[in-house]
């Protein structure tokens, strides 16, 4: 062979354009199928999440309340993706807005579907929870209410599940701790006339009451705008009660209390959850006297995973966080994670594989206390009884139903 030809360049110029070999050539193509490969098996490795949907109000008369849910959501998937996720897959968080109505709860459940979620944590309020769970259930997707207390929610179907107590549940333990820690005999239960809630709590804390040995001295209803309860704190002082069960929320019963307190009248104030701090709850005076009220979660409760969320929540939000969130947001924590852990026992994320798991989940450790379905998709776990003070909300004891 001539020499010249042992030392020919890899390039041949030809214009201004370099001609490849052949030799390079194939390097170049062998590479660029590496490459390939490469990055198909690096999408191949990235696992696809598992969507969750949160659904609270973004906008309307609830967004105030129910904004700290969706971030509480958010954390929760966040603690579970650190600690690897499930199945080997992160979850992915997508928020809906119910917009504080029962018909923007309806629209919210039919966006959550077209985005093809596996499970739905909400909505907060029981009222948007009924049309959300009649649109869930017909798609055969589980839900899991965070606070939908109504009784009568989970009867709707069995992918219908709820993370905290029902009304009747929280009613017995708020009797029997009037019963048997307040000593009281005779209670006057205030009701706001014709609303869901406050009717259906009243009704199960009298039976409870009356059932122990204690008496109804009256129940007065009023209309859940009422400004003036006269006639309610006259009925009070002529039934000379032991204690006063006022089964309404912030803005009423704070005013009531108020409107007694001036008349007079002394004895303690007991009521639900409805009681639960807010923005309103801060600008009436509930601290004079004894009064308490049932509630989801304090941040004092010293258990492990209460622990492990308030150490979360600094992180994420500041040290004093845990001062002022309210109550009910941890339960969406907990729905979150009775979701993942419904996933990891059917090793599984189809919806009813999902809802099969859930129902039977026993003893789970959650932040608001300890979570069992067995069979009932109405969880057994505590009641919270909390005391209003001067100087805050104090936590009493957890009471089981």
């Amino acid at each position: 062979m001539p020499p010249y030809h042992r030392n020919r360049p890899a390039l041949r110029a030809s214009g201004n354009a370099p001609v490849l070999t052949g030799r390079l050539l194939h390097t170049l193509l062998a590479v660029a199928v590496v490459l390939i490969f490469f990055v198909a098996e690096t999408q191949a490795a990235e696992p696809k999440p598992i969507v969750i949907a949160a659904c609270f109000a973004m906008t309307g008369s609830g967004a105030l309340e129910n904004s700290p849910n969706f971030r509480v959501a958010q954390l929760a998937a966040k603690d579970i993706n650190d600690s690897g996720g499930v199945l080997g897959r992160p979850l992915q968080i997508l928020e809906f807005d119910t917009g504080s109505t029962p018909i923007g709860a309806r629209q919210a459940a039919l966006a959550a579907l077209d985005a093809g979620v596996v499970a739905v944590v909400g909505p907060s309020w029981s009222s948007q929870g009924f049309p959300m769970a009649r649109v869930l259930q017909k798609a055969g997707i589980p839900m899991i209410g965070p606070t939908t207390t109504a009784v009568g929610l989970t009867a709707i179907g069995n992918y219908i599940f709820r993370a905290c107590y029902t009304d009747t549940g929280q009613a017995e333990a708020l009797a029997g701790f009037a019963r048997q820690e307040m000593k009281a005999n005779r209670v006057a239960v205030m009701t706001i006339a014709g609303d869901v809630y406050s009717e259906g709590l009243s009704s199960a804390f009298a039976k409870r009451f009356t059932e122990t040995g204690g008496t109804v001295a009256v129940q007065s209803r009023y209309l859940e705008d009422a400004m003036d309860f006269t006639r309610q704190v006259d009925d009070i002082v002529a039934s000379r009660p032991d204690i006063v069960f006022a089964s309404g929320f912030t803005r009423d019963s704070g005013l009531l209390l108020k409107q007694a307190r001036k008349a007079g009248v002394a004895i303690p104030f007991i009521g639900g959850d409805g009681w639960s701090p807010s923005e309103r709850f801060h600008h009436i005076d509930l601290s004079e006297g004894e009064n308490y009220y049932s509630s989801h979660w304090h941040k004092d409760m010293d258990t492990p995973a209460n622990r492990h969320f308030i150490k979360l929540l600094q992180q994420e939000m500041g040290d004093t966080a845990p001062e002022f969130i309210d109550a009910a947001t941890p339960t969406v924590f907990d729905a979150v994670g009775l979701i993942a852990e419904a996933i990891r026992r059917a090793q599984d994320t189809d919806p009813e594989k999902i809802r099969i798991a859930l129902n039977s989940i026993s003893n789970y450790e959650g932040v608001t206390g300890t979570i069992s379905y067995a069979g009932s998709r109405d969880p057994a776990k505590p009641v919270i009884i909390l005391h209003i003070t001067p100087d805050g909300v104090a936590f009493v004891k957890a009471v089981t139903p």
